[in-house]
C-alpha cells in the first residue's frame, strides 16, 4: 500500500485509499504500482548490479570472460615492437583466441581516439588477438565506424548489462540445441540465425560460427499532457504534449531522454557539449526505438527453438511498472518544464520594462498515463571464429538492422575508400579485400601479404611452406612459372633480369650482356661480344 500520495506528497490517512483526501487523486490505478516486498529487493540488487557495473567495470569485464571460459589477466604490462610499454586493461585466453580489452569507466560516450589507441597498440604489440573496448557510457559514431572498418569490437552498455544480468544477478532463462522457449508480448523474429550469419567470404568454409538470440525487454509508455497556468500578470499559458517513452526494462534507463533547455550566460558552452554527448548516446538507441516503434503493433507470444550453432535467451525485467510509471513521469515533467517571460504590469506603460522569468513545472494531476507496454526486442549476436580471431555482427531480427558488424571490411584501406572483405588469412585470421589477400596458386590457401611469399617476378603470393626457388642476381623468391636459366652462365633468374641480344636472339641474365650506344642501342650477349672482336 502506498503511505504518501504519490501527486501531492502527503501521507495517507488510512491504509489503501481510493482517493487522496488531500489533492483528490485516484490512487485506485496507482494500486497495481504498488511492490511486494520480493520486487523492492530484486529491484535493489539490479541497482547494485549496475552500479558495480558502472565503478567496477574491469572487474564486471574480468567476470563476464570469465563466464565464457576465458582465462583473465589485469593490469598487464608488456613491451611493443617500438620499444613502447603498453598497459592491457584485461587480456584473455580460450585455446588460440586472445582478446585484448581496453574498460574506459566514463561519464561521456568514449570517442575514436581510444578506439585508434587501441588499434595502434595492437599493430606495436604484434599480437593475433581481438581488440575490445568496453564502455559503460557508449560510443560516439565515429568510434562506432572506426571500429567496424578496423575489426575493434565494441561492448556497449545493452551488451554489458545483459552479459552482467545473465552472469551475476541471474535474470536471464538461456535454452540451448533443441530445446523450445516461449516468449511473450515480443517483436515477430523475421531474421533467421542463417540470414544473420550470412557472409560472402570466399573461404567462409573455414570459418566456425556461432550465435545468440537475445530477447530484450523494454517498456513503452503512452502519455498525453495538457495544463493551464497564469502567470504573475494572469495571462493563460497552455501546455500540451503526447507521445511514448522507451524505458529498458533491465535497469530503467530511459532511451529516448528529453532534449537540453536552453540556457544563457556562461552555460551555454556547457549546454553545446551535454547535448553533442546526448546525441551520441542515442544513435544506438534510436534504432532500438525504431524497431520497437515498427513492429509493436506486430508483438505476439510464440516458441523459439534453439538451433545447433545457436542459443536463445530471455531477460527478465527488473524494474516494476511503479518504477517504470515514475521514470515516464519524470521524463514529462523534464521535457515539459518551461521558462516563461512576462513583464510587470506596472512595467507595461516605460520605455525599457524589465521582463522577468518565472518556471513552470508540470504538476502530475495534469499527466495522464495512458497504457505500460512490455515488449521484448530480439537481437542476433553473431560471432566468427577465424585462425584465433573472433568478428562478431550484431543484427535487430525484426527488421534486420546491423548494430555492429566488424567482418565487413577490409582494416587496410583509410578515410572513406572502404573495400569489402573477400577471404579471411588462414594463418591469422584477418578478414581482407581483394588487394590485400591472395589464394596461393599451390594449395589454394588465402593469405595475407605477411604471412606468404611473394614471387619477385608475377608477385603471386605462395605459403611460407613450399619452397620456392631463389633468383640468383638479386636473392628474391622465384616460382617455377616465372624463373629463367642463363643458357651462357646457368644462373636462374626472374624476367626482370632478362635481356635479349640484338645480334643472336638469345635470352640471357642481365649479368651475361652489354648494352652500349646513346641514341642507337645495342644489346650483346657475352658469346656475340667474344664473336665480334
Amino acid at each position: 500500500m502506498p503511505n504518501f500520495c504519490p501527486n501531492c506528497g502527503k501521507k495517507l490517512p488510512i491504509p489503501n485509499p481510493n482517493f487522496c483526501p488531500n489533492c483528490g487523486l485516484d490512487l485506485r490505478k496507482e494500486k497495481s504500482y504498488v511492490l511486494s516486498t520480493e520486487e523492492s529487493t530484486k529491484e535493489k540488487e539490479v541497482q547494485r548490479a549496475i552500479h558495480e557495473l558502472g565503478e567496477k567495470l574491469e572487474e564486471c569485464v574480468e567476470k563476464i570472460l570469465a563466464a565464457k571460459g576465458y582465462k583473465t589477466k589485469r593490469r598487464v604490462r608488456r613491451v611493443g615492437l617500438s620499444g613502447a610499454h603498453h598497459e592491457i586493461d584485461v587480456l584473455a585466453q580460450k585455446g588460440k583466441v586472445i582478446k585484448v580489452v581496453e574498460c574506459k569507466n566514463w561519464r561521456a560516450p568514449v570517442g575514436k581516439k581510444v578506439v585508434e589507441d587501441l588499434y595502434a597498440k595492437l599493430k606495436d604489440l604484434d599480437l593475433k588477438c581481438d581488440g575490445i573496448v568496453a564502455s559503460f557510457a557508449g560510443f560516439t559514431e565515429d568510434a562506432r565506424n572506426f571500429a567496424e572498418y578496423y575489426g575493434i569490437e565494441l561492448w556497449e552498455p545493452d551488451y554489458l548489462k545483459e552479459e552482467l544480468f545473465a552472469v551475476s544477478v541471474g535474470r536471464a532463462k538461456e535454452v540451448e540445441f533443441g530445446e523450445t522457449i516461449k516468449v511473450e508480448n515480443a517483436l515477430p523474429l523475421k531474421i533467421s540465425f542463417m540470414k544473420a550469419a550470412e557472409i560472402k567470404l570466399q573461404n567462409k568454409d573455414k570459418i566456425a560460427v556461432s550465435g545468440k538470440l537475445s530477447y530484450h525487454p523494454y517498456y513503452v509508455v503512452s502519455y498525453s499532457y495538457y495544463a493551464r497556468f497564469k502567470d504573475p500578470t494572469k495571462t493563460v499559458h497552455k501546455f500540451k504534449d503526447e507521445g511514448k517513452v522507451f524505458i529498458d526494462a533491465l535497469d530503467g534507463e530511459v532511451l529516448n531522454p528529453p532534449p537540453v533547455k536552453d540556457i544563457v550566460g556562461f552555460a551555454r558552452k556547457l549546454k553545446s557539449i551535454i547535448s553533442k554527448q546526448k546525441r551520441e548516446e542515442s544513435k544506438r538507441n534510436k534504432k532500438f526505438i525504431e524497431e520497437i516503434e515498427l513492429g509493436l503493433s506486430m508483438r505476439s507470444n510464440y516458441n523459439v527453438k534453439a538451433g545447433e550453432n545457436y542459443v536463445v535467451r530471455i531477460f527478465e525485467p527488473s524494474i516494476s511498472r511503479r518504477s517504470v510509471a515514475k521514470s515516464a513521469t519524470n521524463y514529462i515533467i523534464e521535457k515539459n518544464t518551461r521558462k516563461i517571460e512576462y513583464t510587470p504590469k506596472n512595467q507595461e506603460d516605460e520605455l525599457f520594462p524589465e521582463t522577468k522569468t518565472i518556471t513552470y513545472i508540470p504538476k502530475v494531476k495534469d499527466i495522464n498515463i495512458k497504457s505500460v507496454v512490455l515488449v521484448y526486442v530480439p537481437k542476433w549476436e553473431v560471432n566468427y571464429e577465424a585462425f584465433g580471431r573472433t568478428y562478431v555482427r550484431e543484427m535487430l531480427a525484426f527488421s534486420g538492422t546491423i548494430l555492429e558488424d566488424n567482418i565487413r571490411y577490409c582494416p587496410k584501406h583509410i578515410g572513406l575508400f572502404k573495400k569489402e572483405t573477400i577471404a579471411v588469412c588462414e594463418v591469422c585470421g584477418q578478414a581482407l579485400c581483394s588487394v590485400h589477400v591472395f589464394q596461393c596458386p599451390i594449395c589454394g590457401k588465402w593469405l595475407c601479404e605477411d604471412d606468404g611469399i611473394f614471387c619477385e617476378d608475377c608477385k603471386r603470393i605462395y605459403c611460407k611452406e613450399h619452397p620456392l626457388l631463389k633468383c640468383e642476381i638479386c636473392g628474391q623468391p622465384l616460382c617455377d612459372d616465372c624463373k629463367l636459366t642463363c643458357p651462357i652462365c646457368g644462373k636462374t633468374y626472374g624476367h626482370k633480369h632478362a635481356r635479349t641480344c640484338d645480334n643472336c636472339g638469345k635470352t640471357v641474365c642481365e649479368n651475361c650482356a652489354t648494352t652500349t650506344g646513346l641514341i642507337r642501342r645495342k644489346t650483346l650477349c657475352k658469346e656475340c661480344q667474344k664473336s665480334q672482336r
